[in-house]
Formats: C-alpha cells, structure tokens, sequence
C-alpha cells in the first residue's frame, strides 16, 4: 500500500513547490530538528551510494531532496523514514 502512495506524494509535493511556496513554507515552519544525513529518506533513491549513505549528485540535487523533505509526518510514513532527524510536533 506504501508504495501506491509514493508517487502521487512526490508529484503533490512537486506541484506545491511550483505553484504554492506558501504550502511549502508553512509545512517546514511545523519542522523541527535537522538532517542527521542518514541516508534514511533516501534509500530508495537511485543516486544514494549504499556504502557510503550519501547523494552520488550532492551539488545538483532538486530542493525537493534536501530542503523539502521530509514536509511532515506523512512524508515519513509513506516514505518509511523511521530514524529521521526532523520531527513534527504539530
């Protein structure tokens, strides 16, 4: 069930970036912590090295990877991140 919802998450997530930055800049005010890069939200990703954790293309990934992700706890859910640094405490 998971995995049906990855993709129209990701696609909402992009259409917001783009047309709505207020959606976007609402959500992450609602974010706390920081990014342990862990590599957790990324494990599905193609441009992850699984031995290192980290992004194979760092200087040119989209926002959508680093800044705005995740954007709250169902970004998590869906994404199975477990172990993140960000949290929501609303």
């Amino acid at each position: 069930m998971r995995t049906l919802l990855k993709l129209p998450n990701k696609i909402k997530r992009e259409f917001m970036q783009i047309i709505d930055k207020d959606y976007i800049n609402n959500k992450l005010k609602k974010r706390n912590g920081k990014c342990k890069k862990c590599g957790e939200c990324c494990k599905g990703c193609i441009n992850l090295d699984k031995k290192t954790n980290l992004c194979k293309v760092y200087k040119k990934r989209p926002a959508l990877c680093y800044k705005e992700f995740p954007l709250d706890k169902l970004d998590q859910k869906i994404w199975n991140v477990k172990n993140c640094g960000y949290y929501f405490d609303r």
